[in-house]
């Protein structure tokens, strides 16, 4: 299947893809992250730095695996800003990749690929109640690629084709391992609150719900098969054609139109229209330890108040669980799905030359198989649910430190999707205005040790978790870029209970007061 592969290598690399690591704690663990630190923790909606917070546009992309390392002689930066050098050019200007830039780990153990993210639409958060709660509604795309369990011949033949001459001449036998892809758009409603305000101690709980609209959903799951790879006399043996010895296997794609027939009405929302659709949820509570609270504590006409600029806490813990729910695709018009088991197949070049679309696609696996013909489509796909906690704490006036864990809660042969686990620690420098944070952290499920360097100035942040990864450094299995334009109104500081009028510092006052 070449075009197939193919298309899989291009989104495992990353460069059509973009990233899960939808924890970003070089952005969302800061008091200033708004409707991003609705992502990590619901309850962040409550007892916010700002009155009102809009997030114009933001993105992220991330991919991680266990099986190879990007080993291309310019940085995974240089690729993704299309600033490649011409060297490494061909004479039309198309970027030279050989299969000789990723290099394998090899041993015998079942492989995974990790890959997508989200663009962050449109969004506001604002204060109500005078602060006591707040309500968040939010919009985003999120595209998500999972490869799990599969088997180590399987994921050489995506990774390296079936022009790997160490593949050639051998029997692969009780081979497996399951591919998702899933594109989703989501709408969001927060509400959170204050539960507790006791002086020094401090608690807010928060819920989200979300509409999620399926708009395109790929998948294979393949068990207990075998394949050798055979030298193509149709090309004079320059080709190798995949010989299926026996298939066990269940697949299914999205037309085309699933994503192109968009229509954003509340019929269309809510109703079956779509691909697939569905309901997730996330829930959290945040803790704050506030032993100077009477610092940021003031009376006004008999009213003991806070200071809702400042923030208060020596230190801060936030858990929560992630992405409760799933997608139902059910609908005919758009999901073509099958499940075959088949003896003596062949994947040859030519079935899969000039297809068109998706549905072309699916129409050349399914024929080299001789499928049939598609069967109802009835599936759900789960979203990737994961429990996360973090702890920050205030250093000194501007000086915080925080830490992250993300743990994913999906088995790796649950059909659906899966969360990158993660866990991490990120000092940063914080005021209204800007923002710079160090992530030092374990990502890629906790296998690949990264730094990374976050700034935020004004309305624009952008950041890595993985500088090195990002700078092609010590050829990484990783890497992840996010930034975003997002802006708010603060929320104001008191003015003192007892002051007269014209103010002290006032035009008026100095015109009449005798120097």
């Amino acid at each position: 299947m070449p075009k197939s592969l193919l298309l899989t290598f291009i989104i495992v690399l990353g460069a059509a893809c973009k990233g899960l690591t939808q924890h970003m704690p070089g952005v969302a663990m800061g008091n200033f992250a708004g409707t991003q630190a609705l992502y990590h923790n619901p309850a962040f909606v409550a007892d916010s730095r700002y009155s009102v917070y809009v997030n114009f546009v933001g993105s992220q992309f991330y991919t991680g695996n266990n099986h190879v390392k990007y080993a291309a002689p310019f940085s995974f930066l240089s690729l993704i800003t299309n600033t490649v050098d011409d060297q490494y050019r061909t004479e039309r200007g198309v970027l030279r990749f050989p299969r000789a830039y990723l290099t394998e780990r090899l041993n015998g153990n079942s492989k995974y690929i990790n890959a997508g993210g989200d663009t962050r639409l449109p969004s506001i958060m604002f204060n109500i109640l005078k602060g006591r709660a707040g309500i968040g509604i939010a919009t985003r795309a999120r595209y998500i690629l999972n490869a799990s369990q599969l088997t180590e011949p399987m994921a050489r033949l995506i990774s390296k084709t079936a022009q790997l001459e160490e593949l050639q001449g051998q029997t692969f036998q009780n081979q497996s391992g399951q591919l998702h892809f899933n594109g989703l758009g989501e709408i969001a409603l927060t509400f959170g609150g204050i539960a507790l305000d006791n002086e020094t101690e401090f608690i807010k709980v928060g819920f989200t719900v979300k509409r999620l609209i399926g708009l395109y959903n790929a998948h294979a799951i393949v068990e207990s098969s075998s394949y050798d790879l055979q030298p193509d006399q149709a090309y004079e043996n320059r080709r190798q054609f995949i010989n299926v010895q026996e298939a066990n296997v269940k697949y299914a794609i999205t037309r085309d139109e699933g994503f192109q027939n968009i229509k954003p009405s509340p019929a269309w929302l809510l109703g079956g229209a779509p691909p697939g659709s569905g309901w997730g949820f996330d829930i959290g509570a945040v803790y704050e330890y506030r032993p100077n609270i009477n610092k940021y504590t003031y009376t006004e006409k008999g009213e003991r108040k806070r200071d809702a600029s400042k923030n208060k806490y020596l230190y801060r813990v936030a858990v929560s669980l992630t992405d409760i729910g799933r997608v139902h695709f059910k609908n005919p018009s758009y999901i073509l799905q099958q499940e075959t088991r088949t003896v003596n197949k062949e994947f040859r070049y030519d079935s899969f030359q000039k297809l068109e679309g998706s549905e072309g696609l699916f129409n050349a696996i399914n024929s080299s198989l001789d499928g049939g013909a598609p069967i109802a489509p009835n599936f759900k796909s789960g979203l990737p649910m994961a429990f996360q906690a973090s702890v920050d704490y205030h250093v000194k006036e501007k000086i915080y430190v925080s830490g992250l864990w993300v743990q994913n809660l999906i088995s790796q042969g649950a059909f659906g999707m899966k969360a990158e686990s993660y866990i991490g620690v990120t000092p940063r420098i914080e005021h209204k205005w800007y923002e710079l944070s160090v992530p030092v952290s374990l990502m890629n499920r906790y296998r690949s040790p990264a730094i990374g360097l976050v700034g935020r100035a004004g309305p624009l942040w952008i950041g890595t978790d993985h500088l090195t990864g990002l700078l092609n450094i010590g050829n990484p299995k990783a890497f992840n870029l996010y930034f975003g334009l997002s802006a708010g109104l603060f929320r104001r500081s008191p003015e003192s209970p007892n002051q007269c009028w014209p103010r002290e510092d006032s035009w008026l006052r100095r015109i009449f007061t005798k120097r």
